[in-house]
């Protein structure tokens, strides 16, 4: 192979490399905007006590290992339903990571004001989330909240 044909088969292969990373580039983006409107959307449910949106999200398999330590499944999120009352919430800090075309991880910062049987709530977790998709559609499987502690009062 002359240099020239060795040059244009190199310059080719950079090409198509660039091409298919873009078009990752593109799927991935496309994935963390579907995921984040998605849990934008359940928390917007939760708000509004719907029950049925936030379950239509989850995997049947979904856990979640909440702040307490305590693994949970969507029966639990079912029984304890109308003890958790989410008044406010905002989520910054966004992680958003495309681990396989099927699994992607988000973690975010999430502020928020709610009460758990009238008793108050951390203000502050890290909530990470991975998603899997089935059929077209991207579900929660699993999700870990990270109790971020109160800065100390100084006297």
């Amino acid at each position: 192979m002359t240099v020239g044909r060795l040059v244009a088969v190199a310059v080719i292969c950079l090409l198509s490399t660039a091409l298919v990373a873009e078009q990752h580039s593109k799927q991935e983006l496309a994935v963390e905007k579907h995921i984040t409107d998605t849990l934008q959307q359940m928390y917007k449910a939760e708000k509004r006590k719907d029950l049925r949106f936030v379950l239509s999200k989850l995997a049947e398999d979904f856990a979640e290992v909440a702040g307490d330590g305590r693994v949970y499944h969507r029966a639990d999120i079912e029984a304890g339903w109308s003890d958790v009352r989410l008044n406010e919430y905002k989520l910054s800090d966004c992680v958003f990571k495309l681990m396989t075309r099927d699994a992607a991880y988000l973690s975010c910062r999430m502020e928020f004001d709610a009460t758990y049987k009238g008793q108050p709530l951390p203000k502050q977790i890290r909530v990470t989330t991975v998603w899997s998709s089935r059929g077209g559609d991207w579900l929660m499987r699993f999700e870990q909240g990270t109790i971020i502690p109160e800065p100390s009062k100084r006297e």
